[in-house]
């Protein structure tokens, strides 16, 4: 018969698997000296599945946007609730605002150019992150990139190889004390489980893909994983605040909703959010 603690940390490890919540254990960076370095404390932070990862709820409109954000949204259909189910995650889609009212964004119809209301009206929840060092420059050159490809196919083979590979990563979220472990488990399931398609290649991009190719080709990557490896969750878990499957090479901020969503809509009206 198990002893209660080790019961204990069976059901933990098996609730983990389950939720697929990723928790990171480790010590708060301090400045404290040699003989304080038994003083520090031991921080336990959680990956944050919703919108926004405290209570500081921001209501923005199009004239809060700026050239180069990350503009992340779900809807109420049957794909958004399926790809937010085997991602655990709040978010099925990501798309980059150009400025202008102009959203570049990959879809089933292949890689288009929408307007910013076209973009809410398909959304149930819309809200924008932003890359602070993101120059006047490099925007500019998102959007060109954005045009070049405008047309091109949408890479279905890649999102039929994504599901059974967002399944599998789960266990990678298990060791909660090793950022590295993390990372280099899930990138090796990648390798194993993903098509490696060289950017010269590329004829067909899903959402996060091009959105994460825009940046590279702007010369401010979001990360240095490959394109195909990386869904919307990951890109909206490069924030502030939160954990990173990957390896984030900048930290993403929040600016705020442009669209609450029905959930949100709903916890406000009950006092859990303000």
């Amino acid at each position: 018969m198990l002893k209660p603690m080790a019961y204990y940390r069976l059901h933990l490890l098996f609730c983990l698997l389950l939720s697929a919540c990723t928790i990171d254990v480790s010590q708060q960076n301090s400045s404290a000296k040699a003989v304080d370095a038994q003083a520090k404390k031991w921080e336990v932070k959680l990956q944050h599945q919703s919108s926004f990862t405290d209570q500081a709820l921001h209501e923005i409109t199009d004239t809060d946007l700026r050239p180069g954000d990350l503009l992340f949204s779900s809807s109420l259909g049957v794909t958004s609730l399926g790809i937010r189910a085997f991602s655990t995650s709040s978010v099925s889609h990501v798309a980059v605002y150009l400025g202008g009212n102009e959203v570049a964004e990959a879809t089933g119809a292949g890689v288009q150019i929408v307007s910013l209301k076209k973009a809410e009206n398909h959304s149930d929840k819309l809200f924008a992150l932003r890359v602070p060092d993101l120059t006047p420059q490099q925007a500019e050159e998102i959007k060109t990139f954005a045009y070049k490809i405008k047309d091109s196919g949408y890479n279905y083979r890649g999102i039929v190889e994504f599901i059974p590979f967002m399944v599998t990563r789960q266990i990678c979220s298990l060791n909660p004390f090793s950022a590295d472990f993390r990372q280099q488990c899930v990138s090796g399931l990648a390798k194993a489980q993903l098509s490696n398609i060289s950017e010269g290649e590329k004829k067909a991009w899903f959402c996060s893909e091009f959105v994460t190719d825009a940046f590279a080709t702007a010369g401010h990557p979001l990360t240095l994983a490959q394109s195909g490896w990386i869904s919307p969750s990951d890109l909206m878990h490069m924030r502030e605040g939160d954990i990173s499957a990957f390896k984030s090479e900048t930290q993403l901020q929040y600016v705020g909703h442009l669209k609450l969503g029905i959930y949100i809509k709903t916890s406000r009206f009950v006092g859990l959010t303000r």
